[in-house]
């Protein structure tokens, strides 16, 4: 069972979010966010065993990824098409307030982005026992 755990989680984190970065090495780190994000799940994948995590919590994180999953997903497709798009019209229009609508709407996805890197971080909070969550804290750099 820990092997598919991991396994699982896994595949849903790594090939699950950012599919239209081909090279997430060349994205900045706030491409999808407004602010840098909280990166706590990547720690807990990598220490679940330090965690102790038990096999209902184990399973309540898998469920919170996929639904977490299914929303971002077509929010980064969006941001990365409007992304392109600002970009190229900021090069060739001379329409200021085009430009800035479309700055604003990218902005706000943006913040909705970040607003699911919170609620992934309340939703740790809300599984893992107190001890477990400042211990992730603590691996994680906090």
């Amino acid at each position: 069972m820990k092997r598919t755990f991991i396994g699982g989680i896994l595949t849903l984190f790594l090939f699950g979010g950012n599919l239209g970065a081909t090279e997430p090495h060349k994205i900045c780190a706030t491409h999808y966010y407004i602010v840098e994000p909280v990166k706590l799940m990547p720690v807990l994948l990598k220490y679940h065993r330090e965690l102790h995590l038990t096999e209902e919590q184990k399973e309540e994180i898998k469920g919170e990824i996929r639904l977490i999953k299914e929303k971002i997903i077509p929010l980064d497709r969006a941001i990365d098409k409007l992304s392109e798009k600002v970009r190229h019209d900021m090069l060739v229009s001379d329409n200021r307030l085009l430009v800035e609508g479309e700055m604003r709407v990218l902005a706000n996805l943006k913040v909705e982005r970040s607003l699911y890197n919170y609620k992934c971080i309340r939703n740790l909070k809300r599984i893992l026992t107190k001890e477990q969550f400042e211990k992730l804290l603590k691996l994680a750099g906090y």
